[in-house]
């Protein structure tokens, strides 16, 4: 059975925490044109970073680890360096029809004649984290229409409330390099420059 454990809140000297596009390209060695695919199954990329944990922090962390053996545990992971919107998000947004999924999402309950949603929000649509891709504008019955950087995989059902709290803006995530387990060996009285990489898990 799948267990979500929530990574702990370490103070991070850098975290990376974007969406990466799942994009081939080959080039041609007869005619040197590229060729390129674009493929759906983007994924959000993370990567913590620590320059200096203490005894105690170090020992929180590498229990964390130690939780995400084989292949069912999972970490629900945030973006430490991601505290505000610039859009207001103001009003009751929610989705607005059934069957909608891809990089648009029609939407209801703003308020009306200003700027809900900025390029660069982020909001949970179900339990997917969207990155907004440009400025959104409800019109004068509140409704706007959101475009995404990332595509939405499952459709939300009509009305799902759609969530803006940055507290709540969190993806569930593998570590995708076990290996890093070795930079918190031993006991030590801080530990410095740790690196942890995630991805984004669909199941």
């Amino acid at each position: 059975m799948t267990k979500i454990f929530d990574f702990p809140a370490l103070p991070a000297s850098k975290c990376l925490f974007v969406p990466m596009f799942n994009t081939q390209i080959s080039r041609s060695a007869f005619s040197g044109f590229d060729h390129v695919i674009e493929n759906p199954g983007e994924r959000w990329v993370i990567q913590y970073q620590f320059k200096v944990l203490t005894n105690a922090q170090g020992k929180l962390l590498k229990q964390h680890l130690s939780q995400l053996r084989g292949s069912v545990n999972q970490s629900r992971l945030y973006d430490t360096k991601f505290k505000t919107q610039a859009g207001t998000w103001a009003g009751v947004p929610r989705v607005a029809g059934a069957n909608q999924y891809g990089l648009i999402l029609e939407t209801d309950g703003w308020n009306a004649n200003q700027l809900v949603a900025a390029a660069m929000d982020r909001c949970l649509v179900g339990s997917q984290l969207m990155e907004i891709n440009e400025d959104c504008h409800s019109d004068e019955f509140g409704n706007a229409t959101l475009r995404f950087t990332n595509e939405l995989r499952e459709p939300p059902s009509d009305n799902e409330t759609l969530i803006s709290d940055t507290s709540a803006l969190k993806t569930i995530g593998r570590w995708s390099k076990p290996e890093q387990i070795q930079q918190l060996s031993g006991e030590a009285r801080v530990y410095r420059n740790i690196t942890l990489d995630f991805e984004e898990s669909f199941a």
